[in-house]
């Protein structure tokens, strides 16, 4: 990469003052940083931004002591990633063309510009949108449908009859449209209910590595417009995540349960099944639900509560060995 500090300051958005000349061949952390990288520095880290070796700076205001260029701008990170994104773009080893190893279904309508990587498989009357990216080893099912500007890591499998939006992003590992887990006991024996249902998920999601959402057991297991899902999250069948939810790595959601819109669900956090969560909720670390959640809650703890009243519990709990010491010494005072 080889950027002009002018070039990065119209990509990133922001005023700049200083060198506009200066080359930038890199980025890095303000610790890390060298000549030729581009860093950044948040508020709070306005002092350590002082002694960077980087040759130009993305922050929130002008530091006179710093003699490098500087690119001011109220939100730096935001415009630091903007920049990220151009990096990214250089440095992302994806598909380009159709590979001569992809299985292409001869029903199926690839539109312009899609990339097939090496052995991607694509299953009958399936369709894949203008410009999406399918990296080697991806199945995509029968009469699957993706959006365009889709992009799919290796070794994701989507089954039949899913459909994905525009801007989706599937990292490596996750499936999707698997069966939901259903079961009728009959007679001592575990007898399957068939899964006959689909998933559809809208457009701006993106979902982490080693997720798997399964599909619904009639009608569909639902994703909300931007919704972002870390790594190892798990969504049963006939579930309904609303829009712009965030569910951090481990998150698992037990089927026919809905999440209203921006709702958050920290690491490890459970759901039971066909509980609500309204909108706006956060669920803290490890908090496992049980019953519905108000919307704008935050309840923590197993079983999950309003969080005023978890700490409170908590601290209590950190006094027992001393209430227990003393009411021993009384029993003894009144013996």
């Amino acid at each position: 990469m080889r950027y002009t500090v002018a070039e990065v300051a119209l990509i990133a958005g922001g005023e700049l003052h200083g060198d506009a000349s200066v080359v930038i061949t890199g980025v890095a952390s303000l610790e890390s940083a060298r000549a030729g990288d581009l860093t950044f520095a948040t508020r709070e880290h306005l002092v350590r931004a002082a002694s960077t070796a980087a040759s130009a700076i993305v922050l929130p205001q002008v530091v006179p002591a710093l003699r490098i260029p500087q690119i001011v701008t109220a939100h730096p990170y935001l415009a630091f990633s903007r920049f990220l994104r151009e990096v990214e773009r250089e440095r992302a080893d994806l598909p380009q063309g159709i590979h001569p190893t992809a299985v292409v279904d001869p029903t199926a309508a690839l539109g312009p510009e899609v990339a097939l990587g090496p052995c991607a498989v694509v299953g009958a009357r399936a369709c894949i949108g203008a410009r999406s990216r399918i990296g080697a080893h991806v199945v995509i099912g029968a009469d699957c449908t993706l959006g365009e500007d889709v992009l799919i890591y290796p070794n994701v499998t989507i089954r039949e009859r899913v459909r994905i939006g525009n801007r989706v992003i599937i990292h490596s590992g996750t499936t999707i449209g698997g069966d939901g887990f259903g079961y009728i006991q009959y007679e001592g024996r575990h007898v399957k209910v068939p899964q006959v249902g689909t998933v559809e998920i809208g457009d701006d999601v993106e979902i982490g590595c080693n997720c798997t959402i399964d599909r619904a057991t009639m009608e569909k297991t639902v994703i909300g417009r931007g919704v972002k899902m870390d790594n190892h999250c798990h969504i049963a069948h006939n579930c309904i995540i609303g829009e712009d939810c965030l569910l951090v790595a481990y998150a698992r959601i037990g089927g026919g349960t809905i999440l209203g819109k921006g709702v958050l669900l920290a690491e490890d956090v459970g759901v039971t099944d066909h509980v609500k969560l309204g909108d706006g909720c956060i669920i803290g670390g490890t908090g496992k639900v049980s019953k519905d959640v108000p919307a704008g809650a935050i309840w923590w703890g197993n079983p999950a509560q309003d969080i005023k009243r978890e700490k409170r519990e908590r601290a209590a709990l950190r006094r027992l060995p001393e209430l227990f010491e003393r009411v021993k010494e009384l029993e003894k005072r009144l013996k």
